[in-house]
């Protein structure tokens, strides 16, 4: 069943062989076409091989013409690149290498060119030869629907998609080529299977030189010329001023869709959806439920290409999307997942973020609120991942709350546990966890929730840190009444740690979790830096592209000056005080950030004065403010003659006067903590 090698007899001959050598994988393809060709009786005579630009069709095809020909076969090519696409340039392109009708072997090489003449080798040409011939096809497209739901076709027809190579090919094409040891994996890591890359950069001696560990590629950003090259062989075109734009876009953005081309590029309606369609029709764009998504490494080629043109145009695009994904989540438009995934992956650009994580595949990735069916997959990957005790626990987190548990899925396959209990203030029947106390403690101490405030906290992450902070970007934004987020860590998770660094999370003590567990918390006080605000700045950070260590924080995360029970009670002792200077002027208060250093009496009396106003002023508190006003700013007076001047009994009163103290403890911390203007 071999072909007998040819012997070496000329240089061409020599290229021949040291093809062949070159050549790697495809066995599977290249066994169905042998089939076909020396079976006599075949049903199936058109074999339609489609895949992405530079994915290696052409190479497939020279490579089966010259098995055909070992064997006997009388063989024919066209290609389209070198052909009009009418039927008479395709004629005389095949009689040009002897007549048409004795091809036992018919190749046709870019057939994404053929556009009309489609139509005509189907219904005109095919059923008209004398002969049937194998007719193999080689296109960036698949074959059309005509040919799919054509009844006469569907037994003579095979539509073979294909893929990358895997990394074992990748690397055995690279060692045929002579390429260092070394430096295989590396370029195997950078080309995503693509055979054209693969040799692109074998040759790209640019690429490995410099200050770089050995067998480490530098950025594709680096060298422009070869993503020059990538894009010219990609594309085959030059595109418009607009459609260079889209491809910026596509490369930007996790999945693309007309909103985010027609925010992004700030065009109508109707030039959105052209340009979209002209994206949908490029062999390296597949279309998902999602939206549209280049092949990786066009992705990384397209960056690189915009970031070569000039930083300004880059930080066009990236603000403009950036602020429509935080725009969407903010009002909860839409899927939330899908934006809070966008969102997080818009943020991989900058050089942090792909220094500490792997992006590879995250475009993938979908978020979803886990399901009854995903408990012991979900509980499994906890317990691998943070051990035993952390699964029994996790299990109980799920009885507590079943909607704190977030899954990440590629596909169908459950890559990914977030697990983040929503907790309101007196919340009873928690889970015996240390952690959980550690961050109500510490919420409690530093500015307690109020009624309508949460407390999210982040127990466990697993899989990829991408996906762990595409969920935490989407809870942080939709969460309702969010106060503060405590997000928990593992000694292991460093690429998480980085991103929360970057995110300007504040890094807190670490705490004990059951048997040993060692947690490393990240807190972020919503109520000083809301999420729209959060945004706006992390959105500066990452246009920055440098360290987080050489960038101030996102927000500073304010500290009370005294525990809370400490503050509730100078508050107290302040407003017993505050019609005697003298006593007044030792307030503990004089030494907080509600005045300014130094002050006196005088400027907490003021402190004081304008909060019972502000409580005054809130149609829901007027009360309280008037029992305060009553009790303290009106003149000295017994509790009993408050009670009587306020209209009301002395237990209700007393009632009356607790809680407006403690709601003027609550103000005034947060007028400590984030200044005088109220939330």
């Amino acid at each position: 069943m071999s072909p007998t090698p040819l012997p070496v007899e000329s240089h061409g001959d020599v290229l021949a062989v040291s093809w062949r050598k070159v050549f790697t994988g495809r066995e599977a393809e290249l066994r169905l076409l042998r089939e076909l060709m020396l079976s006599g009786g075949r049903g199936c005579f058109v074999v339609w091989l489609h895949g992405m630009a530079g994915v290696g069709k052409s190479t497939l095809l020279r490579r089966f013409a010259e098995e055909a020909r070992a064997h006997g076969r009388i063989t024919r090519s066209v290609d389209l690149r070198h052909a009009d696409p009418t039927p008479e340039a395709f004629l005389a392109a095949l009689e040009a290498q002897g007549a048409p009708q004795d091809a036992q072997v018919l190749l046709i090489d870019s057939a994404e060119s053929l556009g009309p003449l489609e139509q005509w080798l189907r219904d005109v040409f095919l059923p008209g030869m004398p002969t049937r011939p194998l007719l193999v096809v080689g296109s960036r497209l698949p074959p059309s629907a005509e040919w799919r739901t054509d009844p006469r076709w569907w037994r003579a027809l095979r539509s073979v998609e294909l893929a990358g190579l895997d990394e074992a090919q990748a690397a055995l094409l690279l060692r045929n080529r002579d390429v260092d040891e070394a430096e295989v994996p590396g370029i195997v890591r950078a080309a995503h299977g693509l055979p054209l890359a693969l040799a692109l950069f074998a040759d790209a001696r640019e690429l490995r030189t410099g200050s770089v560990e050995p067998g480490r590629l530098r950025e594709l950003r680096d060298c422009p010329d070869l993503v020059g090259e990538l894009l010219r062989l990609m594309l085959r075109e030059s595109p418009s001023l607009a459609r260079t734009d889209a491809l910026h876009v596509l490369a930007l953005a996790r999945v693309t869709t007309e909103e985010s081309v027609r925010h992004a590029l700030e065009v109508s309606p109707a030039e959105a959806r052209a340009l979209c369609t002209w994206l949908r029709g490029l062999s390296f764009v597949r279309s998902t439920v999602e939206g549209l998504v280049p092949h990786e490494l066009v992705r990384e080629a397209l960056l690189a290409d915009l970031r070569w043109r000039g930083p300004q145009r880059y930080e066009s695009l990236f603000g403009r999307l950036h602020g429509q994904l935080a725009e969407r989540l903010g009002q909860r438009a839409g899927d939330r997942w899908a934006s809070g995934a966008g969102l997080a992956y818009l943020g991989r650009t900058s050089r942090v973020a792909r220094e500490v994580v792997d992006w590879r595949g995250a475009d993938r990735i979908r978020l979803r609120a886990a399901r009854p069916e995903d408990l012991d997959e979900a509980v499994a990957a906890i317990r691998k991942e943070h051990g035993v005790a952390a699964g029994a626990l996790a299990l109980r987190w799920w009885q507590y709350q079943p909607a704190a548990f977030t899954v990440a899925e590629d596909g169908h396959r459950l890559v990914g546990v977030l697990v983040a209990p929503c907790l309101e203030p007196g919340a009873t029947g928690l889970p015996d966890d240390p952690v959980a106390r550690a961050a109500l403690k510490y919420t409690a101490g530093r500015s307690p929730l109020r009624r309508t405030e949460r407390l999210l906290l982040t127990r466990w992450s697993t899989g990829s840190a991408a996906a762990a902070c595409s969920a935490l970007t989407t809870l942080w934004a939709t969460t309702p009444g969010l106060a503060m987020s405590w997000t928990c860590t593992a000694e292991e998770q460093s690429a998480l740690a980085s991103l929360l660094d970057l995110y300007g999370q504040q890094r807190m003590p670490p705490a004990d979790g059951p048997d040993g567990e060692r947690v490393f918390p990240f807190v972020q006080d919503w109520r000083c830096a809301p999420f729209d605000r959060w945004a706006a700045a992390l959105r500066v950070r990452l246009l920055s592209d440098e360290p987080a260590g050489a960038v101030a924080p996102i927000a500073a995360v304010a500290e009370p000056s005294m525990p809370w029970q400490e503050f509730a009670d100078a508050v107290k002792y302040a407003y017993r005080s505050v019609g005697d200077p003298r006593r007044l002027g030792e307030s503990a208060l004089l030494g907080t950030r509600l005045v300014a250093p130094g002050a006196d009496a005088t400027a907490l009396r003021e402190v004081l004065a304008e909060t019972v106003s502000q409580l005054r002023a809130h149609p829901g508190q007027r009360q309280l403010g008037d029992v305060l006003e009553i009790t303290y700013l009106g003149g000295p007076r017994s509790q009993q003659a408050a009670a009587s001047r306020a209209a009301m009994s002395f237990s209700t009163y007393r009632r009356r006067l607790s809680t407006a103290l403690t709601k003027a403890t609550e103000l005034l911390q947060e007028r400590e903590l984030y200044g005088s203007v109220p939330r």
